[in-house]
């Protein structure tokens, strides 16, 4: 099932990108809704980042094209807030929380103005908003795991974007910032942004999301999450893994230990 939707804020058309001669995202085609909560679902290696890089242009496809509120990505840049997955980033770079957090005020066609008050008001209630007031002028390799993850949420939020796109903001957070991380997520969903979310844990997408993308190389479902996140789809997504998945989680729930760590 690909439900194609009138004027979207975002249609890829097959989009294809190619690694060394292996496909890593093929023939990708589908339309989003303004004003959506959207998980990204599938297994390692299905393409899932790849798209959200393709997306900002940060890869070149082989063959299709990405567009935002019906533009290139570079008409539309600023509209858009990308948070890239933790491990791909240097820690130990010598900036503080404000200071990382504040380069999302920073324009790319205008990098060398002044910062502003405005600039600051509007980084500081970023940090505020994920919790981060204690650790403002911490450096961000002093930081655990978690408190980098909601540094680049804060960054992103500073940038005050249309539509964000997140490359797995949960992993390796306890359930406490997941938790707190989501209900952000959902605010700004609410106060009218499209939100993209690369996600790996299946037990919540049915309370994460209200519209899905089932991914495995190339598209295998999109639209409503009621609609598409159903056994058969997820077995055409998974394949044999779907099982395995399942039987472990069976399994751990029968010897009554928590999936996650409170």
């Amino acid at each position: 099932m690909i439900k194609q939707v009138p004027d979207p804020v975002l249609e890829l058309h097959n989009l294809t990108v190619v690694y060394e001669s292996k496909p890593a995202l093929w023939n990708v085609d589908y339309t989003i809704p303004e004003n959506h909560l959207i998980g990204v679902v599938g297994p390692n290696g299905s393409g899932k980042s790849t798209m959200l890089k393709a997306l900002m242009g940060l890869v070149k496809p082989s063959s299709g094209y990405a567009h935002v509120y019906g533009k290139e990505i570079d008409e539309v840049r600023q509209r858009i807030a990308y948070v890239p997955q933790r491990n791909s980033v240097d820690w130990d770079f010598p900036v503080n929380v404000f200071d990382a957090v504040l380069m999302g005020r920073y324009k790319a066609n205008n990098l060398f103005r002044r910062v502003s008050k405005a600039d600051k008001e509007i980084a500081m209630e970023a940090i505020k908003k994920v919790q981060l007031e204690p650790f403002v002028k911490r450096q961000i390799s002093q930081l655990s795991g978690g408190q980098q993850q909601r540094v680049f949420i804060a960054r992103a939020l500073a940038q005050e974007a249309d539509m964000y796109l997140l490359d797995e903001p949960f992993a390796g957070v306890d359930a406490a910032t997941e938790n707190s991380i989501m209900s952000l997520l959902k605010e700004m969903n609410a106060n009218g942004k499209t939100i993209l979310v690369v996600h790996h844990d299946l037990q919540s997408v049915k309370d994460y999301f209200d519209w899905l993308l089932l991914m495995n190389t190339r598209l295998i479902a999109s639209g409503p999450t009621e609609e598409v996140f159903t056994e058969d789809m997820l077995q055409k997504t998974y394949g044999g893994k779907l099982n395995i998945l399942s039987r472990v989680v069976e399994i751990i729930e029968k010897q009554g230990h928590p999936i996650r760590e409170k």
